[in-house]
């Protein structure tokens, strides 16, 4: 138009910096559009235009062109009670049945038994669920509401029956993996354990707090100190600290030259500690189930709590929905409808879905869905500050009638921030969308705050007030953790922000928050080291309103997306529980992160790679998950995850190796006489700090790590002197300029206009985080440009994302690489990661360093395996300097790589959750490369399936135990069976019918004919008999209180697990007791009589289910018999990777005493490779035309006549 875009906009600087110290800027727009944003229509007339941010241009919206919203006829009436289910959960998000009879064409009576199973009562309110909802969640915990019920209605029995069928198959002792310090095993069972291996009766243990325990006595004796323990640390120390899940390390104390003392580590007392800690969890975890008894209760323990939660699958439930209002030329792929009935089903979602998979639009329908069938009134949306103006156009263009409320931090400053919440609470928004620093900037009230802090340490303070003398000990260490967790969560509340108006005035009462992994960093309490996380004033505040909103009671409170819910560390996968279905955990007993960790997760120790790169060491740290079932039922609960696979989404193919397979190169890069000089004193350097000759201000592991990242990138990034031989970045310049060489000519479509362009030329993309552009020292950017130049690429097409300041350059320069006018784009992950969209013609993606996130690993590689590539395949290359710190990189990230992809594309039925699959096999191969020993990686490999057959092999032995258990068990219960079908064979015939008007019953000397009367005579033998008034630990047995169609009545009180349990039961009738809490009992009323009179009329079905648990215990019977005595059928297969595992693992031993080779004595040889490091080098990746080939040749320093290796990528 005449005046530009409607959303168009200028950058101004802010006078201000980031927290990485970059310059911001705020986005300026025409004061009549300011001014427009404050309409309630205003969102709307923004979205009459399609707004190019990169390049400020814009094109009419659809609803310009034509109608794009269609009115929907409503349904009046269907054909079967199916379809009439789908139009009442599309219409109220629930079981409507007066609206399903109308649609039927029947009355309500009729109408609820036309739909039979389809939909069931719940016992607590008589609503009708739907059944896949119903039969979903924790049925364990419906399954005992419902027997509840049932024993008063038999009409409930129907809900029992598939409840029990739905139930997860129950796991046994070979599924279950004991550790010391686990949630489900009580304290009391621990003491046990250490009584019996140290023969000390004074032992005591207590778990005073989840993760908390405190061990007394057993201090003693040579199986405390010898055995099982060591003089310095003797067993109930070690037990203590690995139940806690701490390290065990033992500390010697000596002067320093300045004669302070110090703790200095003792090497050997530590290693001989943690041998002694890993015998202690290993016969734990055996002597748990050696007694059948114990073994049995905590099986059903564990069951309980972890082996109740039934998943539903929302394919069906998102195809019900018609989405009113929806915009006619916007149709939601299947993933996403499934998406939105999960928000709409469940009180918290996480759309944990691959880039591209629509999350924006899945948000808007979940909003509008929600809030038109009345389960929320008015949700915000919370987005990355860029993404303000986008997300509320895209809202309106998906649902153009919409009323969308938007602002940013510039719109809640101190003046503006009451109008905006009386604006907000005053209207009927569809949605208020707010950046993350306008979110942040509406506090809670400062008496909610306080709330939100006693929340946190209620459990705290109730077992302080709980504690006993004889509990000194464990005391000191609550009154300490409740002080330090009080200060934390002050400090981090008591910020400077505006009380005037708060979070609770503005009526929003349900969150979405895009872009999830930017609220990581919540404050996370761990005995475990590099789990604990100190936590951030962002994710406090995020925590701290849905926790208020959860306070409130509302039924949904949150969805989440992100396609990266784990980035960093696995503590973020609890992190999400957290965020998400706190209810879950708590349910469950995992609450505390280390409680949870103990339970899922397993301290591993492993070979790896040094720091310099220069030796082996063992390294233990949390990386693994166990008992991953149960762990994947509780995380998908609330995770709907779609990867790439999962979507099938149209990008690019790797190009495929000789072995056939897809996956990115690695290329190995000799190291040069001087990077192995410079390594070599790394390792001086970094014993000096392990054994404090230097203070930690002069140098640090970290400056250490620093130096040698720099060192394998170049040497030249950490001493003035060129190297004797070529480098990382002389490898990869050769690389891309003949992969430049090659497709300097390809053809492809203008990315705006969708001809041809008239633009050749592909695009290469090179990542490196470190050895970025400075004008005042050498840099790797800069000496990469020089020698791509020197090689007959244009200047001009070497282009730097450091170069684009602002948002506005960023586009310009992204606008350039789409349209063909940059050949090779260099960046960091920060700079050139999310956001970055130049995939049009990118054919080749080099990595010359590695990043420590496996996230930031697929966030460049997304930039190339994206949505709108042209090219049909690309390469992917990384580029490894042996021998230096790539080697330590690489490991790193195999490790984070692989436990989170365990976690986030695990298989439900996985027990044990370690294998690495193919997205982190890359870095293995890397790791291999790197450190120039393949035995590395045979070695990680062979140890996992020693230790996986190792575990099979104590699980069969303790199956043979529970086998012999289960059949004793089952002859006793046929015995019991039998005999109780004889009792109620002989009470059959005896029993008289007091149904209806025919009710009579004796109670003490008088006989009643009514039920109420004998209620209230019930209630005064309750007096009476001083059951009322019998304390908590109690027992009295009150004998024959009276008679029921012939049979007498008795009633016996005991003390039980929680309250004081009273029984009651006909003594000639079996099976016909039943037993409530006294509360329960005195309180039941009129109930208690019916519960009485139906003792008797279920004589039949007591008998008939006699006869059936007769038969199933007969059978158990005959099938351990049968399963008796079978062999481990892995036996040789374990005596083979046994064997395997000692001879690499001598091999490794011998090499740690060999000297490295002298630089010199290298031999030089031509490597045609493919990254195919492990399996071995392959001469190429593709024969056709525009397929990658890497030819290396090691540089050989004794040769001065001898040039730099070529490295030959071809496309």
């Amino acid at each position: 138009g005449t005046y530009g875009a409607l959303n168009r906009y200028t950058l101004r600087p802010t006078g201000r910096t980031n927290e990485d110290g970059e310059e911001t800027f705020a986005r300026i727009v025409p004061t009549a559009i300011r001014l427009l944003r404050s309409d309630p229509f205003g969102p709307l007339v923004l979205a009459l235009e399609q707004f190019d941010d990169e390049d400020q241009s814009a094109s009419p919206a659809a609803i310009m062109s034509h109608r794009v919203v269609v009115p929907r006829a409503e349904v009046q009436g269907v054909d079967s009670p199916a379809d009439a289910i789908a139009v009442s959960l599309d219409r109220t998000g629930g079981i409507d049945l007066p609206l399903i009879a109308d649609l039927l064409g029947m009355s309500d009576h009729d109408a609820r038994e036309a739909l039979g199973n389809l939909v069931f009562a719940d016992p607590t309110t008589d609503q009708l669920i739907h059944a896949p909802e119903y039969l979903s969640g924790d049925v364990r915990v419906k399954l005992e509401a419902a027997r509840l019920r049932a024993e008063q209605d038999p009409e409930f029995q129907i809900n029992v029956d598939a409840l029990a069928e739905a139930l997860p198959a129950p796991l046994g002792i070979q599924d279950i993996h004991a550790k010391l310090g686990a949630v489900w095993i009580s304290a009391d069972v621990h003491e046990r354990f250490l009584r019996s291996i140290l023969r000390a009766e004074d032992v005591r243990v207590e778990n005073p707090l989840p993760g908390m325990w405190e061990i007394r006595g057993g201090r003693q004796g040579l199986l405390s100190t010898s055995e099982w323990g060591t003089p310095r640390r003797p067993a109930p120390d070690i037990a203590q600290a690995v139940m806690e899940q701490r390290t065990m390390l033992v500390y010697d104390e000596e002067k320093d030259i300045d004669g302070k003392v110090r703790r200095v580590l003792n090497p050997v007392e530590t290693a001989a500690a943690q041998e002694k800690a890993d015998a202690l969890q290993e016969r734990f975890s055996d002597w748990v189930w050696e007694d059948p008894a114990r073994a049995q209760a905590l099986v059903d323990e564990y069951n309980r709590r972890f082996n109740s939660i039934v998943l539903r699958d929302y394919t069906d439930a998102g195809a019900y929905l018609s989405l009113p209002g929806l915009a006619s030329n916007f149709e939601p792929r299947t993933h996403q409808r499934a998406a939105v009935a999960r928000m709409v089903s469940e009180p918290a979602a996480g759309l944990f879905h691959e880039v591209g998979a629509g999350k924006t639009a899945e948000m808007i329908l979940g909003a509008m869905e929600m809030r038109r069938m009345g389960l929320i009134s008015k949700p915000v949306v919370v987005v990355p500050n860029h993404m303000l103006e986008q997300f509320g156009r895209e809202w309106l263009q998906i649902y153009p009638r919409a009323r969308v409320l938007a602002a940013s931090s510039l719109d809640l400053t101190a003046d503006k921030r009451r109008l905006f919440v009386a604006r907000a609470a005053a209207n009927e928004w569809d949605a208020i969308i707010l950046t993350q620093g306008a979110f942040a900037k509406i506090p809670l009230r400062a008496e909610t705050q306080q709330e939100y802090i006693r929340g946190q340490v209620d459990d705290v303070r109730r077992v302080l007030g709980e504690a006993t003398g004889e509990q000194r000990m464990s005391v000191k260490r609550i009154q300490r953790k409740l002080l330090a967790m009080e200060n934390k969560l002050k400090d981090r509340l008591d910020s400077d922000r505006d009380r005037g108006v708060c979070f609770e005035d503005t009526g929003i009462d349900y969150v979405i928050v895009d872009e999830m992994h930017m609220y990581k960093n919540l404050a996370t309490e761990s005995n475990i080291r590099d789990a604990a996380i100190e936590g951030s004033d962002r994710a406090s505040d995020l925590h701290m309103k849905l926790e208020y909103l959860r306070s409130a009671g509302r039924e949904r409170v949150v969805t989440a997306a992100t396609a990266t819910p784990i980035s960093n560390s696995i503590t973020e996968t609890y992190v999400m529980q957290r965020y998400l279905r706190p209810d879950v955990l708590e349910s469950a007993g995992v609450g505390a992160f280390d409680a949870w960790a103990a339970t899922f997760g397993e301290l591993v120790t492993q070979m790896e790679i040094s720091p310099t790169g220069s030796t082996f060491r063992m390294k233990t740290r949390f990386a693994r998950f166990q008992n991953g079932q149960e762990l994947l039922r509780m995380w998908s609960v609330f995770a709907d995850v779609k990867t790439a696979e999962d979507l099938d989404l149209p990008v690019p193919a790797l190009v495929q190796r000789d072995d056939g397979s897809r996956a990115p190169s690695t290329v190995p890069v000799q190291p040069t006489v001087e990077l192995e000089q410079y390594v070599a004193s790394l390792a001086e350097r970094a014993e000096k700090v392990a054994t404090r000759q230097v203070r930690p201000d002069e140098d640090n592991m970290l400056l250490i790590a620093t130096d040698g990242r720099k060192a394998a990138l170049d040497i030249r990034m950490v001493i003035s002197r060129d190297p004797s031989g070529p480098s990382k970045v002389d490898v990869a310049a050769d690389a891309i300029h003949r992969i430049w060489e090659r497709t300097r000519d390809n053809e492809y479509l203008d990315t705006v206009t969708g001809q041809p362009s008239t633009v050749r030329g592909s695009l290469q993309l090179v990542f490196s985080d470190i050895g970025t552009p400075n004008q005042d020292r050498w840099n790797a950017y800069d000496e990469l440009r020089q020698q791509l130049v020197q090689r007959g690429i244009p200047a001009e097409q070497v282009r730097y994302m450091h170069e684009a300041k602002t948002d506005v350059e960023k586009a310009r320069l992204f606008a350039a690489a789409r349209a063909g006018h940059v050949a090779v784009l260099l960046g960091s992950t920060e700079k050139m990661g999310v956001g970055t969209n130049v995939q049009a013609r990118a054919i080749a993606l080099h990595h010359l360093d590695c990043p420590w996130r496996p996230s930031d690993i697929a966030q460049r590689d997304g930039r190339i395996m994206r949505q709108g590539n042209q090219n049909e395949e690309v390469a992917i290359v990384r580029y490894v300097t042996e021998r230096s710190f790539d080697s330590y990189m690489w490991q790193t990230v195999e490790r984070k790589a692989a436990s989170f992809a365990q976690l986030l594309r695990g298989k439900i039925n996985a027990r044990e959750i370690e294998e690495i699959d193919t997205s982190a096999l890359s870095a293995a191969e890397a790791k291999a490369i790197a450190s120039g020993n393949p035995l590395l990686l045979e070695h990680s490999v062979i140890l996992n399936e020693v230790n996986r057959l190792r575990r099979l092999q104590r699980a069969h032995e303790r199956n043979e135990d529970m086998l012999v258990h289960t059949g004793n068990r089952a002859r006793s219960a046929a015995e019991r069976a039998a005999a109780d079908i004889r009792g109620l064979e002989a009470a059959a015939p005896r029993m008289i019918d007091t149904s209806g008007d025919r009710f009579r019953i004796t109670l003490g000397a008088r006989d009643y004919d009514s039920r109420s009367e004998a209620a209230h005579a019930l209630a005064a033998w309750m007096g009476d008999s001083g059951l009322k008034w019998l304390p908590r630990y109690g027992h009295k047995d009150f004998g024959i209180i009276g008679r029921i169609s012939g049979f007498d009545i008795h009633v016996e009180a005991r003390s039980g697990l929680a309250a004081l349990d009273v029984t009651l039961s006909l003594p000639e009738v079996p099976r016909s007791g039943f037993t409530l809490p006294k509360e329960s009992f005195l309180e039941a009323g009129l109930g208690l009589v019916q519960r009485i009179e139906n003792r008797v009329s279920g004589i039949p079905s007591l008998l008939d289910q006699a006869r059936e648990d007769l038969e199933e215990a007969e059978q158990t019977v005959a099938d351990t018999q049968q399963r008796l005595g079978q062999p481990f059928r892995h036996a040789q297969t374990l005596a083979d990777a046994e064997e395997d595992l000692a001879r690499v693992e001598s091999q490794l031993a011998a090499m740690q005493d060999e000297p490295r080779p002298e630089p010199d004595s290298l031999e030089s040889e031509r490597v045609e490779l493919t990254i195919e490091a492990v399996r071995g080098y392959q001469p190429n990746l593709g024969s056709r035309e525009g397929a990658v080939t890497v030819t290396v040749e090691p540089f050989d320093s004794s040769d001065p006549t001898r040039q730099p290796p070529s490295s030959t990528p071809s496309l």
